[in-house]
């Protein structure tokens, strides 16, 4: 029975081995593809060549050993081999669990940290449920050579932000945004040190040990290498220099080399992390089955085994199929390129007290060093950083000066941590690189950088709670072993069968609002007709849903009983971001490219879309003034309040269901809208005139009287607001009788 358990912990180890594979890569491709996706340096389809040839190399090169996944964190020889394996099985199910999540929502992350936590949250509960009387448990830990990696992976996040401010500033003083002018003088000496610091990148952290580079290569390296540095740069200087004038694109060489290097050291030391762990239940299982004794100690893990190269090429392959194939690596890819774009898009990531705080800092701080600079100084600089005509971006998310600056910065660190010793998380240098390079080239504006800065400490919060997550998740799982054995296995494929069917369903359900977001902005060039008539159907279920929302809340309003706002917090917010998406996607299109039909669509469409914004807003203020009246317990309204507010209420109800008549049938049908407005003209006096009467004979309290008063206003704006969607919408559906033909220019 024992051997058979085995034989099946064989293949699922195999599968558990692939499956991190995957998502480890999903989530990974970002740290050595961002640069060359966000400038745009080529094709996506020549930059994932390039990758993939560098992952080959990288993985056929790597030294496969695995001295973290077997004992970097614990001791092996203070385990049993069952025990051992019960660590192991734990790892890789919280490692995919894990990954996948942050897959699923965009959120790079580390799988350097994951790894490590996961081992020592297994490894400590097992010890701590293990352990003789009067032993501590953390005495099976390696607790020094645990602390020297977390300290230098998380040292890394200062070490690599401020190194990206500093190169990125520097350069772009060198070079202004006029690049194709200042690469005449600047450019060779750029490319040749660029390209050495790539190349012994390659050659010291890439091939370090490796069967290709030999030993004694790399000694040789590491013992001149300044004076090889230097002989290098020299003779790359002049055939890059002799390049440029030939009207060579260098940016480009530099940006594909570099993709090309980070995607080989990513699949040369990064590979451990993906298939350390199975390979170290593999030898595991394999001794087990050796000795006949599961309980044996697991000394024979505490020599150095090597990955056979067979295993190697196998995970290079699915590493590759990952990188060409996952939507999700896309995901993981945009959501960095987002934070570090110069375009004026949609934010990503919404404000966060945090960011708030940190922004008003930073601009205090920014404030007091102008006031300290010399004026010659800051015209200096201030001209330095002028944009050309020349210096548009069109659609890339930065330039191709920014995208060296983050791969030569990224190797140099990493090559740096190599030399030293210290062990670094690429994840966490690529990404704050390149946060620091975006705060350095002013890509984040007063308008963008509360949200940009939110974004970054989100991402920063959760490589923290993938330690803390990771680690009690290995730790729970372990502990569900370690009592029911093996059998634990029935409970926990199913659970990581449905966590990962549910991330599919989140992942392409937001995908696919994504698309549809940007087929109906993209209509509005190529079919006018059809864009307005695709925005009216969206227009028409989101004024159901407003308007279902709001009937809720003002029965919460009348009735003083909470369970009716349930929900209504969560759809206002959902109908909040998807404008904002749709007024984000209006204002990039190049009005020169449109019709005059087109043109008239997009403008009378972002009216309207203005219009539904402040309604949303209304509804969002009513809510939570009656949300404010509900936690602190204020009884409902009297006979008296619930009536002055009739009118009101009524009027609202009425526009909801013209508009949705108006936005179904897609036809102009002019209709008054005086009517309303006589209607309210005298409400709001009147209701003011009331309440105020209601508080001085002590029929209402006078705590109630502001929140009273402010759903009656917003009600009110709420009224006309409908009526300026009314009018927008009928200009937006007679434009079918404009001619389509060119803007006159």
């Amino acid at each position: 029975m024992e051997i058979n358990i085995f034989h099946i912990l064989i293949i699922l180890m195999f599968i558990f081995a692939i499956s991190d594979l995957v998502v480890g890569v999903a989530n990974d491709a970002v740290n050595f593809t961002n640069s060359a996706v966000g400038s745009k340096v080529s094709s996506r389809a020549v930059i994932l060549i390039v990758a993939c040839f560098g992952i080959l190399l990288g993985s056929m090169s790597s030294t496969g050993m695995m001295e973290v996944a077997r004992k970097g964190i614990f001791k092996p020889e203070l385990f049993s081999l069952e025990n051992l394996l019960f660590i192991f099985l734990s790892v890789m199910i919280t490692d995919i669990l894990l990954l996948d999540f942050y897959n699923t929502f965009g959120l790079p992350t580390s799988t350097t940290v994951s790894l490590v936590f996961e081992l020592f949250g297994a490894s400590l509960m097992m010890a701590y449920l293990n352990k003789p009387a009067g032993v501590d448990a953390f005495d099976y830990i390696n607790s020094q050579s645990a602390i020297k990696i977390i300290s230098g992976i998380f040292l890394s996040i200062l070490i690599a932000f401020i190194a990206g401010i500093v190169t990125q500033g520097i350069s772009r003083i060198i070079f202004t945004f006029n690049l194709k002018e200042s690469m005449k003088y600047f450019g060779g000496f750029f490319a040749s040190i660029s390209t050495t610091i790539v190349l012994f990148f390659i050659l010291i952290s890439a091939l370090k040990d490796s069967t290709f580079a030999g030993v004694d290569a790399s000694v040789y390296v590491q013992s001149n290498l300044l004076l090889i540095f230097a002989i290098t740069t020299a003779l790359l200087w002049i055939v890059f220099q002799t390049a440029i004038l030939l009207g060579y694109d260098i940016f480009k060489f530099i940006i594909l080399f570099g993709t090309f290097a980070l995607a080989m050291a990513f699949a040369g030391n990064d590979l451990v992390n993906f298939v350390g762990v199975p390979i170290a239940g593999f030898n595991t299982i394999q001794l087990i089955l050796e000795t006949g004794n599961p309980q044996s100690l697991g000394i024979g893990l505490t020599g150095k085994v090597q990955i056979p190269s067979l295993f190697l090429f196998i995970a290079a392959i699915v590493m590759i199929l990952t990188l060409l194939l996952s939507k999700k690596a896309h995901t993981v890819t945009k959501t960095e390129i987002s934070l570090a774009s110069e375009k004026n898009e949609y934010e990503a990531f919404s404000s966060n007290e945090i960011g708030r705080r940190l922004v008003g800092i930073f601009l205090d701080f920014w404030s007091l060093l102008k006031e300290t600079l010399p004026e010659s100084f800051k015209n200096a600089v201030k001209t330095r950083y002028k944009r050309t005509s020349n210096s548009t971006l069109e659609d890339r998310a930065f330039d191709s000066l920014r995208a060296s600056v983050n791969i030569t910065t990224a190797s140099l660190i990493i090559m740096t941590g190599s030399l030293w010793k210290l062990p670094l998380s690429t994840t966490f240098v690529t990404f704050m690189v390149a946060m620091g390079s975006s705060l350095a080239d002013r890509a984040w504006s007063r308008q963008s950088s509360v949200s940009r800065v939110s974004g970054v400490l989100t991402v920063i919060a959760g490589w923290l709670l993938t330690a803390m997550i990771t680690s009690i998740i290995s730790a729970i799982v372990v502990s569900s072993f370690y009592f029911v054995g093996f059998y634990a296995l029935l409970i926990l494929l199913p659970i990581i069968l449905f966590f990962i069917y549910t991330f599919s369903k989140i992942h392409h359900s937001r995908e696919k609002e994504a698309k549809e977001t940007l087929e109906k902005i993209e209509l509005i060039r190529t079919n006018p007709d059809s864009s307005i008539r695709n925005m009216l159907t969206t227009m028409s279920e989101s004024l159901l849903e407003a308007g279902k929302s709001l009937d809720r809340i003002l029965d919460a309003h009348t009735s003083g009983k909470r369970k009716y706002l349930k929900g209504t917090k969560k759809v206002l917010n959902k109908l909040s971001i998807q404008y904002a998406k749709y007024m984000s996607r209006i204002a990039e299109i190049d009005e020169s490219e449109l019709t005059e039909k087109a043109w008239m669509s997009a403008f009378s469409l972002e009216s309207c879309l203005h219009s539904f914004r402040r309604i949303i807003n209304n509804i969002i203020t009513i809510r939570n003034s009656v949300a404010f009246k509900l936690e602190n317990f204020f009884s409902a309204l009297t006979k008296e309040e619930e009536e002055d507010l009739v009118e009101l209420k009524k009027s609202i109800f009425e526009l909801f269901s013209e508009l949705e008549k108006l936005s179904v049938k897609k036809k102009s049908k002019i209709t008054s809208t005086k009517l309303y407005q006589k209607r309210l003209a005298n409400l709001k006096y009147n209701i003011h005139k009331n309440q105020i009467r209601r508080v001085k004979k002590g029929k209402s309290h006078l705590n109630t009287l502001v929140p009273y008063l402010t759903i009656a206003e917003e009600m009110m704006d709420l009224n006309n607001n409908l009526i300026d969607l009314h009018e927008n919408l009928e200009k937006t559906l007679s434009i079918g009788t404009v001619k389509n033909k060119k803007p006159k220019v």
